[in-house]
């Protein structure tokens, strides 16, 4: 893809970013654990936590080393902890468990941004606005 695009436009690799929404926000959530390299920025808008586990194993970082990504989470504060599963806790509980674990990792930077009253989809043209203007 990047070859394509590049065909196309101009490149700047020191601020390129993946950004996705719900099982697109795992998406980049996997990218970033996998090849921190990969991109400058990574944007994980309303990522489909409770579909499955993301694990920050011990071989991250490793692959972190050198490297300086950096990390947004988003999400819509109107947005369930799980769409299938009962109303019950703190509904962002996954997303500032896996905040925890990556804050302070050395290399990566992680901010959390909330979208006051959004739901799941309203998230998503939010955030893509909000990524292209803040990053």
């Amino acid at each position: 893809m990047r070859p394509a695009v590049a065909a196309q436009a101009p490149i700047n690799l020191q601020q390129q970013t993946l950004w996705g929404h719900s099982y697109g926000g795992l998406l980049v959530l996997h990218a970033l654990l996998n090849r921190p390299g990969e991109f400058a920025h990574y944007a994980a808008a309303s990522p489909s936590l409770w579909w499955t586990d993301i694990n920050v194993d011990a071989g991250f970082k490793q692959r972190l080393k050198g490297q300086q990504p950096h990390l947004l989470l988003m999400r819509g504060t109107a947005e369930p902890g799980n769409p299938r599963g009962p109303r019950v806790g703190q509904p962002d509980q996954r997303m500032q468990t896996l905040k925890s674990q990556l804050n302070g990792l050395p290399g990566l930077s992680v901010d959390y941004h909330s979208f006051e009253g959004m739901s799941h989809g309203e998230t998503l043209p939010a955030s893509l606005r909000f990524v292209l203007q803040a990053l």
